[in-house]
């Protein structure tokens, strides 16, 4: 994790765009994930989100800490941090031919990191920018998933970004779906500028939701994670 951090900052200088930004979210997990869920519920999460583009490629990252009411529904602990590292190098520059076609924008080399204190994976494929009719931004990445925890897999990771109501509602997400599991989030986040008179400031709402197939495991014949958490980002 060190390495690619580091990694990253040395790229800070080829930095066309970058936007980085840092939520609060508070919300009731009382489904049956191991990974998400407690014992009596509650739990919150500081997340700090970054994205960057450069003239080869972008960089997308996050890391959340999350803190429970009591602990995690099946396992001792209170807390919980969890991140993602994701480079991916335009395949267009590298080969030095335009391979954007029809509705496909640009075509990437995608490679993904996934880390907590127990699970770490690896994951490469292909990603692509599209240009969908009422979305911003909108893409997919298809991996190959190596995962120290579970069988290695495939993942498909939808992911889009658009605004509403006179640019003040802005909606976002993404989906992780692999042939054991489905994770979606999405936020529903309202611009404060005009009410608060403060910029780049977010209140809304993040709609959380994880499904995974049946294991041989008593503690998670059914696992099924649904919850609507309370959000404020802010970004800068």
């Amino acid at each position: 994790m060190k390495k690619l951090l580091i990694f990253s900052l040395l790229l800070s200088n080829l930095v066309a765009f970058s936007t980085t930004n840092i939520q609060l979210l508070r919300g009731t997990f009382d489904g049956n994930s191991y990974v998400y869920d407690t014992k009596n519920g509650g739990k919150t999460t500081v997340t700090l989100e970054h994205y960057s583009s450069f003239e080869y490629g972008d960089i997308y990252g996050f890391i959340d800490h999350s803190v429970a009411d009591d602990n995690f529904k099946y396992h001792d602990d209170k807390t919980d941090t969890y991140g993602e590292f994701a480079p991916r190098l335009n395949l267009s520059k590298l080969t030095s031919h335009d391979l954007r076609f029809s509705f496909v924008k640009q075509v990437y080399l995608a490679y993904q990191y996934n880390a907590s204190n127990t699970y770490n994976a690896n994951l490469i494929g292909l990603g692509s920018d599209l240009s969908v009719y009422g979305f911003d931004v909108f893409g997919i990445n298809f991996y190959k998933k190596y995962q120290n925890i579970g069988k290695d897999t495939y993942q498909l990771s939808p992911y889009y970004k658009t605004k509403t109501l006179g640019n003040i509602f802005h909606i976002a997400g993404f989906i992780d779906w692999t042939e054991y599991d489905f994770l979606s989030q999405n936020q529903f986040l309202f611009d404060m500028k005009r009410l608060l008179k403060v910029d780049n400031l977010f209140i809304g709402a993040e709609w959380h939701y994880y499904k995974q197939k049946p294991l041989n495991l008593n503690f998670n014949s059914k696992v099924e994670s649904n919850t609507l958490q309370a959000m404020i980002k802010y970004y800068w």
